[in-house]
């Protein structure tokens, strides 16, 4: 009985070696299926991102942990390959639950064409890299500065979106959280301390953690500013009188003759977050003006509404007015424009 189970499983085995890529192939395909599923969860129930951070501090201290773990003598050899296998299973699970999760929360803020497409690009390629076996098994966790990289840039997304729309905190405090975390993350796989080399690897950590929180905080205006969105923008010559909208919205500006403007721009954020905006006008990219900062309050139905004027010069036909919307940080929430009529 023995002796037959053993040819049962050996053949199985036998099997499973030569149809392997078509075994890795169906596996990948369910995993994105498995994604693309947590996308449209993660487009109604923002509530369930508190769990990402729960994954990414998973799947950190389980990369940190995996090469002691595959070095302890009390697991035999011939088992450490399927023991790997299994922890990257269980990493790749959680990263692209959380990767798909965030692509739409942050494809709803982000301002296409701008330099957000490249973070939505980047966040998107982190999702698949997660997702195609071959890809992460054998070349992102082979090598760990590029694991770091992209568990830090995992970290910084999730706590960057996590933070305001969770538990409210925006700003400063916001890109501080997000940017310290994505540092650590990347910079404890970048440190190997050595016995006598004490100080060349504090050195390295430092050098390594003061560049990368350079590149998160100057890269800012690359990232769109999610969970913020601009959900409407109207121009016009004054305000109605209830003050929340312009009187007569324009569709085009007279040519000729100066006129002075307003605009009237909704921001949608979560109940109890305060973020400061301003309103930035341009013609034909030359900016006119930059407001003050402008505190808006999150939790409106319809996105709290910011107000501000500009008083323009004649303008010539073809030409077009641009008012753009940003944080104090520089990210472009939103922007709106209107052409002058010939």
């Amino acid at each position: 009985m023995r002796e037959r189970w053993a040819e049962r499983l050996g053949g199985l085995a036998r099997f499973a070696g030569r149809h392997q890529a078509v075994f890795w192939t169906l596996h990948s395909v369910w995993a994105l299926g498995w994604g693309v599923a947590f996308a449209v969860v993660g487009k109604d129930r923002p509530q369930l991102l508190r769990f990402g951070l729960v994954s990414v501090g998973a799947v950190w201290a389980s990369s940190l942990a995996l090469p002691a773990l595959l070095a302890a003598s009390w697991l035999p050899e011939e088992r450490k390959g399927a023991a790997r296998r299994l922890v990257l299973w269980a990493q790749k699970w959680l990263l692209q639950s959380l990767a798909f999760f965030l692509l739409p929360l942050y494809h709803r803020s982000a301002t296409y064409p701008s330099r957000q497409l490249l973070f939505m690009v980047l966040l998107a390629a982190a999702a698949l890299a997660a997702t195609i076996d071959v890809v992460y098994d054998e070349v992102v966790t082979r090598k760990r500065p590029l694991l770091g990289a992209f568990l830090a840039f995992v970290a910084f997304a999730a706590a960057n979106l996590i933070l305001p729309m969770v538990w409210q905190v925006g700003g400063l405090w916001n890109l501080a959280a997000s940017g310290l975390l994505a540092t650590s993350v990347f910079v404890s796989f970048v440190a190997e301390p050595r016995p006598g080399r004490l100080l060349r690897s504090v050195a390295r950590s430092s050098v390594a953690a003061l560049f990368f929180l350079a590149l998160v905080t100057l890269g800012r205006p690359a990232v769109p500013p999610a969970p913020l969105r601009l959900v409407s923008a109207r121009f016009g010559t004054s305000l109605a009188e209830n003050g929340r909208d312009v009187a007569a919205p324009l569709g085009s500006l007279p040519a000729g003759a100066p006129v002075r403007l307003v605009a009237v721009a909704a921001i949608l954020a979560p109940a109890g977050l305060e973020e400061g905006v301003r309103h930035v006008w341009s013609v034909d990219g030359q900016i006119l003006f930059e407001t003050r900062l402008i505190e808006i309050t999150g939790g409106r139905g319809r996105g709290f509404r910011s107000r501000s004027g500009v008083s323009l010069p004649a303008l010539r036909p073809g030409q077009r007015l641009r008012l753009e919307v940003e944080t104090a940080h520089g990210q472009l929430i939103g922007r709106a424009e209107i052409g002058v009529r010939s």
